[in-house]
């Protein structure tokens, strides 16, 4: 599996929340067309955000990273980041819990 990582630091907590929302509706949205595996969006309390997202094929995650470079740019125009870095790793672990319902 193959993992591209975002890591986005904005001048403060709440222009990193409005960026979370706004992030999740387009990257989001491009689950199925862009064939990502995996999408996780964490949000730092210092305004800090860090994407994970996984594909199954390197030619996915090229296209993706591709794709996004409008939208990472329009983010650091609007909220004039204070860092934006980009890397990309071969997943070597991956544990997901599927999800279970405590109700009894």
């Amino acid at each position: 599996m193959y993992s591209k990582i975002y890591s986005l630091s904005f001048q403060s907590l709440e222009a990193a929340k409005i960026a979370v929302g706004h992030l999740s509706t387009e990257v989001g949205g491009a689950i199925a067309s862009a064939n990502i595996a995996s999408l996780n969006i964490l949000l730092h309390k210092e305004g800090k955000v860090t994407m994970v997202v996984r594909f199954d094929s390197l030619e996915d995650l090229n296209q993706f990273s591709k794709d996004q470079t409008p939208l990472l740019a329009g983010l650091q125009d609007v909220f004039k980041l204070r860092e934006i870095s980009q890397n990309t790793a071969v997943s070597v672990y991956v544990f997901n819990r599927e999800a279970v319902s405590t109700a009894a």
